[in-house]
């Protein structure tokens, strides 16, 4: 008696068979003329149900574009896929007249922006709701969130199969579809969501009245509480920020000077940190700026000893911090020739 009822209490924990654990992997995407969701599934063959709908999962192989090794097939087929009306773009992306920025509208909150022209390359990232932004590309390849790397190369080599010679732009955001639910439920479910765009239209961009601002100086020396031996950028876009940022630049000092009126309506604070160095004789000196787009790139003149000086043989970490006007959202920090020295921000 008491071997059938403990054969029957572990039976209740036991999964029965019709119960194979597996996971689910659903991409909800929208095109400009519907809104598809394609679920890959993983684990055991089985059969599960989809309201009235009863999906076979079997073990076997694809030629389709969207397969990815690892899978089972759905009925035969590489993924569940489902096809319904389209929804409201989540951004649209437009190229200027000259072809070297890009303005993103975004009527939802997106995660990322990318482009396919021939090649890939990021637009930038977090477009507010409701925003507009003029962008510059850079190169790069997206990595959606999400996703595994398989069926990251799926979904972007399923997407430009469909592109007919037209630029594309991949937008990253937040699923808005409820979750398909299965029965039994999967022991493991992930969700991405993308917009896809086809075709830039041209538009004339205004582009700032004052392309190279003026910059004001705010703190520069060589006894900065920065101790890392290789150069970094700092932007600082509100109160908070320039407040950590000026104790990196001031907190060798006793006492430390006061930290300066910033209107961040109108301005940023941008720093640059040379990085430590083993004796005195080094400083960073600014020579101008230019706003590109949304990014503020500065040029620099970078001062070592020369061979022979008699410097302070004493730790130093040249610095220089500056606030500059505009809502730029990067800053690059360059030398005279154009050599990259650090760089922040999206």
């Amino acid at each position: 008696m008491w071997l059938g009822l403990l054969m029957v209490a572990l039976a209740g924990c036991v999964p029965l068979p019709e119960q194979r654990a597996y996971e689910v992997s659903e991409i909800q995407v929208l095109f400009p003329e519907n809104t598809e969701r394609w679920t890959y599934f993983y684990g055991e063959p089985q059969v599960v149900q989809l309201g009235a709908q009863r999906l076979s999962l079997t073990q076997g192989s694809s030629a389709s574009l969207l397969a990815v090794p690892g899978t089972l097939l759905v009925n035969g087929e590489a993924i569940y896929r489902e096809i319904g009306p389209a929804q409201l773009r989540a951004a649209q992306t437009s190229r200027s007249f000259f072809g070297l920025q890009y303005v993103v509208r975004a009527s939802r909150e997106v995660k990322s922006a990318w482009l396919y022209n021939g090649g890939w390359s990021r637009l930038g990232s977090t477009f507010s709701e409701n925003t507009t932004q003029v962008v510059e590309e850079r190169p790069g390849i997206p990595r959606l969130e999400g996703l595994s790397q398989a069926e990251n190369a799926a979904v972007l080599g399923e997407i430009l199969a469909r592109r007919q010679g037209r630029p594309a732009v991949v937008y990253e955001f937040q699923p808005t579809l409820e979750p398909n639910r299965y029965e039994p439920a999967p022991r493991l479910r992930r969700l991405a969501a993308l917009a896809v765009q086809y075709g830039l239209e041209t538009e004339l961009i205004f582009v700032n009245p004052n392309p190279n601002p003026t910059l004001r100086v705010l703190l520069q020396g060589s006894q900065a509480a920065y101790t890392t031996p290789t150069p970094a950028a700092y932007l600082a876009s509100n109160q908070s920020q320039l407040l950590t940022l000026w104790g990196l630049a001031t907190g060798n000092q006793v006492p430390p000077p006061p930290s300066p009126a910033v209107d961040f309506k109108r301005s940023r604070v941008v720093a640059f940190f040379w990085g430590q160095k083993p004796t005195g004789g080094y400083s960073v000196e600014y020579v101008r700026s230019q706003l590109l787009g949304s990014t503020l790139r500065i040029t620099l003149r970078l001062v070592s000893p020369a061979p022979g000086a008699i410097v302070t043989q004493a730790l130093t970490s040249p610095f220089v911090m500056l606030e500059a006007p505009g809502r730029f959202t990067r800053v690059e920090f360059v030398e005279a020739n154009g050599q990259l020295l650090a760089s922040t921000g999206d």
